[in-house]
């Protein structure tokens, strides 16, 4: 019997040690290289943590460890670099500014680094083993939040906002074509040109601003507006339709388009600043009575009147107007001319 519980512990023992050996042996494998006091045999030093690609701008971060099969107290373990670009920090964390590690006109690149671990050996004195790392550094794309995301209208108050992912809690400068440096993600243009491109920069304490890459937008013209006669009593007239001889007043009604006056309410004024008169009586040629100024509202009234008058307007006779001049008032107040072409520009109304 005593035999038999012999052999029941012996049995204990060998199940507890395959269970709990290979735990133990794992948990003593890795350890990270704080500045505490090891002696270590068969080391191999390890990265880990560390980006594939990182944004041009951003910092790369790794961890050193030694991953060692035997340890006991009595060493002293120490990071360190000579690569100018690498930073060691508390004998574990490697970190490499980015900013500086593209030329003007690269878009990415590899970059290498190196550190060395320096460590107490149980036999054999003081060693060290070279950490060698890479990985991807590449220009960022800008993400542009506007009104219009692809083109600019022209003359207009286009309000921009750029975004850098990956870069979101840095600040940033931006330049357009043609205008000086803001600070900040929001920029406010009004081009005139067929394009724009706009800069992003890194600003850097000291030093000139890190590129980090650039936006470009193409410049339309708004989209054309609609153009309504309206008589004295304020209601529509087609071209070719009567107008009353003893009330000869037009108006003409400049609207935006809806979407464009909406979202660019302060660029969304129009008028007519002249109008061409002329007069054909019958089958004669026709007459010019003059070209008249139309004021703020674009309407032809008194001097419309008084040039029926001079020249002995009757009822059927033919009156010729043509526009000149439809301009836009943009946001700054400045008058920008209107192609609405000649077929919108031209109209026939008979005397009655």
């Amino acid at each position: 019997m005593a035999k038999g519980g012999g052999d029941i512990k012996q049995l204990r023992y060998r199940v507890m040690l395959a269970l709990y050996l290979p735990i133990l042996l794992y948990s003593f494998s890795t350890f990270d290289l704080k500045e505490e006091t090891v002696l270590v045999k068969e080391v191999k030093p390890v990265l880990s943590g560390g980006q594939q690609t990182v944004i041009l701008g951003q910092t790369y971060t790794a961890n050193a460890y030694l991953k060692a099969s035997k340890l006991s107290k009595g060493g002293k373990i120490k990071l360190s670099t000579d690569d100018e670009k690498v930073t060691v920090e508390g004998n574990e964390d490697i970190s490499v500014a980015t900013a500086k590690l593209l030329s003007e006109g690269q878009e990415k690149r590899e970059v290498t680094y190196e550190a060395k671990i320096r460590y107490d050996r149980a036999k054999g004195g003081p060693t060290s083993e070279i950490l060698e790392g890479s990985f991807t550094v590449r220009r960022p794309e800008l993400v542009a939040t506007s009104v219009a995301t692809k083109s600019l209208y022209r003359r207009t108050k286009n309000q921009i906002r750029i975004d850098v992912p990956g870069l979101e809690g840095r600040p940033l400068q931006l330049k357009a074509s043609g205008s000086g440096t803001v600070d900040g993600r929001q920029l406010t243009l009004s081009p005139s040109s067929d394009n724009v491109t706009v800069e992003a920069y890194l600003p850097s304490e000291g030093e000139d601003p890190v590129y980090l890459g650039k936006k470009e937008f193409a410049v339309i013209d708004p989209p054309r507006p609609k153009l309504e006669v309206l008589d004295a009593k304020g209601e529509k007239i087609a071209n070719g339709e009567s107008l009353p001889r003893a009330r000869p007043v037009v108006q003409f009604k400049v609207e935006a388009d809806a979407e464009f006056a909406k979202s660019y309410p302060d660029d969304a004024k129009y008028r007519v600043k002249k109008a061409k008169v002329s007069i054909r009586k019958g089958l004669k040629a026709s007459q010019e009575i003059g070209t008249f100024e139309l004021g703020s509202n674009s309407t032809l009234k008194g001097e419309l009147i008084r040039g029926l008058n001079k020249v002995g307007a009757q009822p059927k006779d033919r009156l010729i107007i043509q526009l000149q001049n439809v301009v836009r008032i943009n946001h700054a107040g400045q008058s920008i001319p209107v192609n609405l072409g000649d077929s919108s520009l031209s109209y026939s109304f008979i005397l009655a």
